[in-house]
């Protein structure tokens, strides 16, 4: 097992580090927290740029969140407004009139300092950031460290949050990797997903509509259902958006999907995952790499917009003196 750091921008303090054996590789970069490509057996099961795209450039200006941390907050919050403890607060609207992933200078646009753990078949790349009331307009400055280990043996990529406030503020970490086991980037209409699923329903404008989940469930059959069922199934939800934008409640702090080859299998402590099949492609540098359904997230935080549903008793809420801890896996296993 080896890890390798290359300086991509020596201005900018932007590096690619390379983790790997002779069974897998791992690559990410401080450039946004990102993971930037995991290869089993020289397959790449997430999406993201080739060799010989511009790694900086790509990341600057797709407009996908590639393999991003984001913080402070994933997903949406409605009309970029919110209010806690009585006071009102407005965001940047940086998604028509709605603030998206923590606004355009949330996580996934800094350049983090790291520190490098290597411990046998585990490695931590350990990122430290303050996110800054001044920069993002939430109340409150947070001291975050990220981790991002890899687990060679058990091909394994652990993500790790710890996060404390200046004053009570929010916070709704994760990660906005794209994941296709297929071989190619081909349609991900062939995976198949292992659970009942529970869409949280969704306005036009995209923003969770309410907490009731009743009229959208998806119920597996045998033991599976494809994504190519659910984008047939005739739900409005999923044709109006093209395929699925939405929350999903967790069962039981996992989530299985596979292919006829590999299974990802998703561990986390959070009690909602946003799952996200890139349901339109608008970037004219790279239509031909990226195509519609060729990816999906799964992305572990709690519910978005859950302060403007919610209030005071929202998940997302972080109280000064308090500290946020949580974890979440994606490990790929070989089906037999």
């Amino acid at each position: 097992m080896s890890f390798e750091i290359e300086t991509l921008d020596k201005e900018k303090n932007i590096d690619l580090i390379t983790i790997y054996d002779e069974r897998s590789k791992i690559q990410f970069t401080n450039f946004g927290m990102r993971i930037v490509d995991w290869k089993i057996d020289d397959r790449s099961v997430i999406l993201g740029p080739t060799e010989s795209d511009d790694l900086i450039e790509y990341y600057e200006q797709n407009p996908y969140f590639f393999g991003a941390t984001v913080a402070r907050y994933g997903g949406r919050i409605e009309n970029g407004q919110f209010v806690l403890n009585g006071e009102s607060y407005q965001l940047e609207q940086n998604d028509g009139v709605h603030n998206l992933h923590g606004g355009s200078n949330g996580l996934y646009t800094q350049v983090c300092d790291y520190d490098i753990v290597n411990e046998d078949d585990i490695v931590r790349i350990v990122y430290h950031v303050e996110l800054k009331h001044s920069v993002d307009h939430f109340p409150g400055d947070i001291n975050m460290t990220v981790t991002h280990q890899y687990d060679l043996t058990n091909l394994k990529w652990t993500i790790i949050y710890e996060a404390t406030s200046t004053e009570d503020t929010l916070l709704n970490p994760m990660n906005h990797v794209y994941f296709n086991l297929n071989e190619t980037n081909a349609s991900i209409e062939n995976h198949q997903l292992h659970h009942n699923v529970q869409f949280y329903p969704l306005k036009d404008n995209q923003i969770v509509e309410s907490l009731d989940t009743e009229n959208i469930n998806v119920e597996i059959g045998k033991d599976s259902i494809t994504f190519k069922d659910i984008f047939d199934s005739g739900f409005q939800q999923i044709n109006q958006f093209n395929g699925i934008d939405h929350p999903v409640t967790l069962e039981d702090g996992t989530f299985k999907v596979s292919n006829d080859e590999l299974e990802l299998e998703m561990t986390t402590d959070q009690n909602e995952v946003v799952i996200f099949t890139l349901n339109e492609v608008d970037w004219n540098d790279h239509e031909d790499s990226i195509n519609v359904h060729s990816g999906f997230t799964l992305e572990t935080q709690s519910l978005p917009n859950d302060i403007n549903l919610l209030n005071e008793t929202a998940p997302s809420i972080l109280r000064k003196g308090d500290t946020f801890n949580s974890v979440t896996s994606y490990q790929i296993n070989y089906k037999k």
